[in-house]
């Protein structure tokens, strides 16, 4: 925004011009000779901004109806702006644009430095937004080949309406900034980065107003990622000062961890947008909250499809997650899998059997290959089965380890189906019922 400003108060030297040219038409005339020694002690190339000031004040006054009137309106704006005095300038410009809305040097005073009044008016955003349409559908009548100042080289000039134009259409997006009129402010920097994707104050703007909106259009979350990104990346011409990225960047780690839920793919999309002001066709990027409603879907189509398998890998999850041991209380010596959604026995294969005959431990892999439960018996099961048969059981969870993943069960014989060993099995004690626990 900077540079851009410093560019338009380049620029507005042009329009000092006016002190040399305001020559008096044929069809206007002096009131008397004290008027027109006062026009000639303001318009010494010499005069201070102060002198000439006080003389301008003083042939207002004793001259209100000049036929110059318009001239020495020119000739205020330019010394307003010698002084610095931007909120004398943006007035006095704003009454020049009403006889002449085509004035270059007044078009430039109110989007150069509508900034600087801090804080703007509802008048003066009024003032610069009514500006800022006016150049962007009159573009050559202010702009054109026949405009050019005296002076002012041709390839200078012909840079100078494209220049504008865009500064214009950035103006609007600004405005809706400080409106908080977020719909209109989206609307108007899009165009402005469509038209000029250099601009990345414009993209860092973009990227406030989308993210403004997440809770009413989350949607709207990932463009403002990639603008950030856009804004904390690019360092080409138009780009941010590099202490401005840094933080930028920084933020833009945490926005985009919150909202995805890892620094996964950042640095990709950084990348990309470095090189691009807008986000390519296809660009997507999924939040913690769709990812979780993706994972509840697959397991909703998971536990219809293999209900038992569903709740199998649910009570590793548990087991292995972040509240591992408060999980494991609710579910030590609980008899499992106790009905849940209809399961009543797990089922896996069996991986090896100890001893190999008349075993009193079997090991299962109910998840994969890789063996993930433990069966122990209260006496041995009859004879002896390879590896690889199918075993359905229920039992008392009793001990579990996350790495590997291994959860141990106490089982009653009888509740193991699917054993195929020949043999009588050794005498049995009478059968102790397992403890329940509520799922």
């Amino acid at each position: 925004m900077k540079k851009t400003i410093v560019t338009l108060i380049v620029m507005t030297v042009t329009a000092a011009g006016l002190l040399a040219q305001a020559q008096a038409p044929a069809a206007k005339n002096w009131k008397d000779r004290a008027e027109y020694d006062l026009y000639e002690a303001i318009t010494k190339p010499d005069a201070t901004p102060a002198a000439r000031l006080a003389n301008l004040d003083k042939w207002k006054s004793s001259y209100p109806q000049s036929d110059y009137g318009d001239v020495r309106l020119q000739i205020y704006l330019l010394t307003y702006q010698a002084m610095n005095n931007h909120r004398a300038a943006f007035d006095t410009a704003a009454e020049i644009l009403k006889a002449d809305p085509n004035n270059q040097a007044a078009i430039q005073e109110i989007l150069g430095f509508l900034r600087a009044l801090m804080p703007a008016s509802k008048a003066d955003l009024d003032t610069a937004e009514k500006t800022a349409r006016y150049l962007l559908d009159h573009a050559d009548d202010v702009y054109g080949a026949a405009k050019k100042p005296k002076g002012v080289a041709d390839d200078v000039w012909a840079k100078t309406k494209p220049t504008m134009v865009n500064f214009a259409q950035f103006t609007l997006g600004y405005i809706g900034v400080t409106e908080k009129d977020n719909a209109k402010a989206e609307t108007e920097l899009m165009k402005t980065i469509q038209a000029d994707p250099t601009n990345a104050q414009a993209s860092y703007m973009l990227a406030g107003v989308l993210l403004a909106q997440q809770k009413e259009h989350p949607d709207k979350t990932p463009l403002a990622i990639f603008e950030y990104a856009r804004a904390a990346s690019y360092d080409g011409p138009g780009s941010l000062d590099a202490a401005t990225r840094g933080k930028i960047d920084t933020f833009l780690a945490g926005a985009y961890k919150t909202y995805h839920g890892s620094a996964q793919g950042l640095d990709q999309i950084k990348m990309q947008a470095k090189t691009n002001a807008l986000p390519p066709g296809g660009f997507a990027l999924k939040s913690v909250v769709e990812m979780a409603q993706e994972d509840q879907a697959k397991r909703d189509a998971a536990a219809k499809e293999n209900p038992m398998l569903a709740w199998w890998n649910e009570i590793k999850e548990g087991l292995t997650g972040d509240n591992s041991a408060m999980y494991w209380d609710a579910m030590k010596d609980a008899g499992l899998p106790g009905g849940h959604n209809g399961v009543n026995k797990f089922k896996g294969k069996l991986v090896s059997a100890t001893p190999e005959t008349k075993p009193k431990e079997l090991t299962i892999a109910i998840a994969g290959e890789a063996a993930d439960a433990t069966i122990r018996l209260a006496e041995p099961l009859p004879g002896k089965m390879d590896p690889g048969g199918e075993i359905s059981f229920s039992g008392a969870a009793k001990e579990f380890t996350k790495a590997p993943f291994m959860l141990t069960f106490e089982v009653d014989p009888d509740d193991v189906e699917g054993w195929t060993g020949k043999g009588p099995a050794a005498p049995r004690a009478p059968r102790k019922p397992a403890a329940t626990k509520k799922q």
